[in-house]
Parts: C-alpha cells; structure tokens; sequence
C-alpha cells in the first residue's frame, strides 16, 4: 500500500468516526426529547382520571330562565 491510501483510509475512518459520534449525540438529544413528551402525557393522562370538583357554591348563581 503506498502512503496516499494509508491516508485516504485513515480519513475515510476519523470522518466515520465522527458521524457515528454525532448520530450518538443526536440520538441522545431524541431520547431526552421523548422522555419529556411521555412525561407531559403521563401527567395529562393523570389530571383526566381524576376529575377536578368544583369549588363550593360555584354554579349557584346561575340564572337559565328563559
């Protein structure tokens, strides 16, 4: 092998190198994203099992004659 391929080689793998750090980074940031998702539905999901009541006398000053 003469030095250009050495280096063409040794270049094609720090730039491979460096993709799959970024895709790891990336993919990383999307999980973090994904968890705080699941978390803001879980807590949506929580609040809508349990109903909310009403203060005490809401709705009692309500007048619907027509």
């Amino acid at each position: 092998m003469d030095t250009a391929s050495i280096a063409a080689a040794y270049i094609g793998v720090s730039q491979a190198q460096k993709g799959q750090a970024l895709q790891a980074a990336m993919l990383k940031q999307a999980v973090q994203a994904d968890a705080g998702i699941v978390a803001l539905l879980q807590g949506a999901t929580d609040a809508l099992a349990s109903p909310a009541s009403a203060p005490a006398g809401m709705g009692t000053q309500i007048n619907i004659t027509v």
